[in-house]
């Protein structure tokens, strides 16, 4: 305290002199004293010091040169500081004329110190005089949104949220939408609407009161979409600013949120170029709106902006891998990303590269859940299964891990039983496993067929198993799981043109019993059937190819018939003679 003392021996050495000649000494000398008493936490000299101030200059009327800048009320000491701020305040209010920005700077300091002790409502209050005082100025609209924020900060978003949508709309009028604090208060406002939203969402009721809800919940979307354009479209004579970047973005959130994907890819794609320029493409903001466009393209999905979404994406995940570390989660989504674009153009070698490069970063991330791993080692197995027989043996290695994992979970699930069809087909190629591939596809045909939901996957594990087991030549038992379901009553195409390629097995199976008649007339049928849902024209040439095969063994059998025949009366008339 020896410096404070200085200090106050030095002011009280300087009051006896003329106010004009120190006044600015003794501003400055009371608030680094001020300063000394607070860090102190001498609040009752502070406060001592203000009145004993008050009292020498009471006179003069005029307390202009008294103040408490540069605070930063945050600590719940503050309450004895409020008296100080507030005795200031009320003195500098009673000058005559407008505020001066002494006088502003004194508001805002007591009501900084309001809210700092708690007293939001108080703060509030002090806030809306000033903004209901008749002119809607600049000070005036400060004002304005600070009541937003103490309202907010009591809870009352609804409130809020009224009166800041006042502030908005009267900053648009005076100062168009391209003003710096027009912008932010129409940020603000956003901000409280989806405040609302989230409450929404998070409220029960009766069903009509939900209804009204979602039609509130609704009403509020919209609000957020017509103010997003509004910033945004004031881009379009000058380069954007950080917040009308920040509102682009936001707004191609709600779009690609609403389906509109390429609405979303058509602001997205200024916003992070934008960014790019302004920030640099390694910031964080930049990289989250080029993830987002990468997004917006591949939804649309069609093959031209699957190019461009993995160019994106590939991008990205390279900036992330040098800025941040290489198994950080948010380095490996971007990576997860590009894999699925790879998948969806059928790039399966660059998919199966991406994905073990995820399934290394997650074993080596601490606590990354188990599930996740699973999770990336499936898609990788899936990609390994979709390069057909090359990589068989290694799809073995991956799905036959997790089958056996999940099976003995949960071994109905979809998920599950999915990865039993395809460890199955993958067994079949291989040497030796052929029995094994039979138990699994047994076993996936039996629980997709008591399952509740059959349809695609039910036909498809009955196409495996019959398949497998005409490869082996168990005749009777292929006729007999191809007979059910070749009888299964699909609906859609989808289910019809999988219930016709069990019914080309079907027939091939009666077929191999020799039922020639009964074959010809399961694959015409599947033909005719074929041309009436237009299945491509590949498939149903493959079924008159069958078709002529069966025509083409039935005379063959026919011929040999025949010709044993000839060979057995040969040889019963030479017996006889």
């Amino acid at each position: 305290m020896e410096v404070f003392e200085d200090y106050k021996r030095r002011l009280e050495k300087r009051f006896p002199r003329r106010l004009e000649e120190s006044e600015g000494e003794i501003e400055s000398l009371r608030i680094r004293l001020f300063h000394s008493l607070k860090e102190a936490k001498k609040y009752d000299g502070a406060e001592k010091l203000y009145h004993e101030t008050v009292k020498k200059y009471d006179d003069a009327k005029n307390l202009s040169h008294v103040t408490v800048t540069g605070r930063d009320p945050t600590k719940s000491e503050d309450t004895e500081a409020e008296p100080i701020s507030r005795a200031v305040w009320e003195k500098r209010k009673q000058c005559p004329g407008p505020p001066s920005e002494v006088s502003k700077e004194s508001h805002r300091q007591l009501c900084s110190v309001l809210c700092a002790v708690g007293r939001h409502r108080d703060a509030e209050n002090m806030h809306r005089d000033i903004y209901q005082s008749g002119t809607m100025d600049a000070w005036a609209l400060e004002n304005g949104d600070e009541v937003c924020q103490r309202r907010r900060e009591q809870g009352e978003f609804r409130r809020a949220k009224e009166m800041q949508d006042e502030v908005w709309k009267e900053r648009l009028k005076q100062h168009g939408p391209r003003d710096d604090l027009t912008i932010r208060s129409g940020l603000r406002l956003i901000g409280f609407l989806d405040e609302l939203v989230t409450i929404i969402d998070q409220e029960g009721g009766t069903d009509a009161e939900r209804r009204f809800n979602i039609s509130h919940k609704q009403a509020f979307k919209c609000e957020i979409e017509v103010i997003l354009r509004t910033i945004w479209d004031s881009r379009l004579h000058l380069e954007p600013t950080i917040d009308i970047l920040d509102a682009g973005h936001q707004l191609g959130v709600i779009l690609s949120s609403q389906s509109k994907f390429a609405d979303a890819e058509a602001i997205f794609m200024p916003v992070w170029e934008g960014r790019k320029r302004q920030l640099g493409e390694r910031a964080g903001s930049t990289m989250s709106t080029g993830s987002l466009l990468g997004k917006a393209l591949y939804r649309q999905g069609t093959r031209e902006t699957y190019l461009r979404a993995v160019d994106i994406f590939q991008g990205i995940w390279l900036v992330r891998q040098t800025v941040m570390k290489n198994g950080d989660a948010e380095t490996v989504a971007s990576g997860e990303d590009l894999a699925q674009a790879y998948r969806s153009l059928g790039d399966w070698p660059n998919a199966e590269r991406a994905y073990r490069w995820i399934i290394h970063h997650k074993e080596q991330r601490p606590g990354c859940p188990t599930r996740e791993i699973e999770d990336a080692r499936w898609n990788l197995g899936q990609t390994l299964y979709k390069q057909g027989m090359d990589k068989d043996r290694e799809a073995v290695r991956v799905l036959g891990t997790l089958y056996h994992q999940w099976h003995a979970s949960s071994p109905n699930s979809n998920e599950t039983l999915q990865c039993g069809q395809m460890l199955g087909q993958s067994l079949s190629t291989q040497n030796g496993r052929i029995d094994d591939a039979l138990d699994i596809a047994l076993d996936v045909f039996n629980r997709r067929g008591a399952s509740a939901e059959s349809g695609v996957a039910y036909l498809d594990s009955g196409r495996l198993y019959g398949s497998l087991l005409l490869g082996v030549g168990n005749f009777a038992e292929a006729e007999r799981i191809l007979e059910v379901v070749w009888g299964y009553q699909a609906v859609g195409n989808e289910e019809q043109e999988m219930r016709f390629k069990c019914g080309q097995l079907y027939g091939q199976a009666l077929a191999k019993k020799n039922k020639y008649p009964d074959a010809k007339k399961i694959l015409e049928a599947v033909a005719e059937a074929q041309g009436g849902i237009s299945t491509g024209i590949l498939d149903i040439a493959e079924t008159r190819r069958l078709i002529e095969d069966v025509n083409r063994q039935r005379k063959e059998k026919e011929r040999e018939k025949r010709s044993n025949g000839r060979r057995r009366g040969f040889l019963y008339r030479a017996r006889q003679q």
